[in-house]
């Protein structure tokens, strides 16, 4: 009996899944399996603050792993976690796995931990197909070398020529169960940490949700808010993960928008649907200077790094309350706004003089919503060595304050104010 090997790793979700449809139809025996394939290898291009991920990450991975365990066991399969390449390299042997089914990848790690799997079992057919995207690779006129430089020119290309494929379905058949000498998902990723109500919703529920009322008609007046109800979609931590897919988002946007009508609210979302998308493009084409200092650029910025000035930006306890609040948001929930996530990323380029890479890291620890093509390639784009014609973005951070907590609540609800004036390298910061 043939036995084939599914590897979820962005993708956790069994519907509008092709990859996992056409396995499916070719084994006869199937075994899921679970891992992190940023983390499988010992050497990380994006590795400058070594520590844990936080509280709210473990238990936003749990909790999604938990809720695919309970579909999988619905058609007889249980879900198991590999940490390391020698197990899945152990199962694949011991059980004659002929095929093995991943995901394409647009992180330089991941890219490389599959290159290594595939060097280690050479006997074995992998299948790859984008489940992380709206569009697929020859869809496009271009090749991914010589994808536009920047977001306008990648956006009217597309938008004129390239077309959402329709969603797909769960698989009409699974394939018998292989048990495995492996831990299970439900076991092992587990955290006590309470998530907000809103992310601790299923995620197809919490797709139903937000299109369920008036919100999408009002996006593009509200996403630059701090906080607020349904002032922004939410969806990305499920995207990221790939527990929603970015075409089932897309396919609620134009029900909604055939339902509801369309308007530059509804575009906007998917405006935004195709800066992820570009993200996602670049990455791959940028490989490992993703993680490097000057990016896409000639020249490396004019940063450095100061650890007590970065302990304080993490911590929330800079001279500057707007983006202390934020910081604190970002610790306590594991999420944070749009617009917020600017604010502080230009703190640290601009008021800061940081590099750049130590706030990518950090916000990669720290967001149930990390996705290393789009965290990466906001932060080249804030310090100006990304995809940004007007070489980065500095924001005021008084007129932040004023256009986004006019009244303060934000920041007293965070305790933005709680900053020690008294440290000496404070004495030495840029007051911009």
């Amino acid at each position: 009996m043939s036995t084939g090997l599914y590897l979820f790793s962005n993708d956790l979700r069994i519907s509008d899944n092709a990859l996992l449809q056409r396995l499916c139809q070719h084994s006869e025996r199937l075994i899921f399996i679970y891992a992190p394939l940023n983390s499988l290898l010992v050497n990380s291009q994006n590795g400058y603050v070594k520590q844990a991920t936080s509280k709210c990450v473990r238990a936003f991975a749990g909790q999604t792993l938990k809720q695919l365990a309970q579909e999988l066991s619905h058609h007889g399969h249980a879900l198991y976690l590999a940490n390391n390449l020698e197990q899945l390299v152990r199962i694949a042997e011991e059980h004659k796995v002929v095929d093995i089914a991943i995901a394409d990848q647009f992180g330089w790690n991941e890219r490389t931990t599959i290159c290594e799997l595939k060097r280690q079992l050479r006997g074995v057919n992998f299948w790859h197909k984008s489940n992380h995207t709206l569009f697929d690779k020859d869809q496009f006129a271009f090749q991914i070398d010589d994808i536009p430089t920047t977001f306008s020119r990648f956006r009217k290309q597309v938008e004129s020529s390239v077309g959402v494929h329709p969603t797909l379905g769960t698989p009409l058949h699974f394939p018998a169960s292989v048990q495995c000498d492996l831990p299970l998902c439900t076991d092992i990723l587990k955290d006590s940490q309470q998530l907000t109500p809103w992310f601790s919703q299923p995620p197809q529920t919490a797709l139903t949700h937000y299109f369920s009322g008036s919100a999408p008609s009002r996006y593009k007046q509200t996403r630059n808010a701090l906080w607020g109800d349904k002032f922004s979609s939410a969806l990305s931590p499920w995207l990221a993960n790939g527990s929603l897919s970015a075409r089932q988002m897309y396919t609620a946007l134009i029900k909604y928008e055939h339902k509801c009508g369309a308007n530059e609210s509804t575009y906007w979302i998917y405006f935004e649907l195709l800066w992820r998308e570009y993200f996602q493009w670049l990455a791959l084409k940028q490989g490992a200077s993703l993680f490097t200092f000057k990016g896409m650029s000639d020249t490396p910025p004019q940063t450095s790094f100061y650890p007590q000035r970065y302990q304080a930006w993490c911590n929330g306890n800079t001279p500057y309350p707007l983006v202390n609040a934020l910081m604190k948001q970002l610790n306590t929930t594991g999420w944070m706004s749009n617009r917020g996530r600017q604010i502080v990323a230009s703190c640290f380029v601009n008021e800061l003089q940081l590099d750049w890479r130590y706030g990518a890291a950090y916000f990669e620890h720290q967001l149930i919503d990390y996705d290393v093509a789009s965290n990466y390639g906001n932060w080249q784009y804030i310090a100006g060595v990304g995809a940004d014609p007007r070489g980065g973005r500095h924001f005021n951070l008084t007129k932040q304050t004023e256009m986004f907590d006019p009244d303060g609540e934000f920041i007293e609800y965070y305790g933005g104010e709680s900053l020690a004036l008294s440290e000496p390298d404070y004495v030495s910061w840029p007051q911009k």
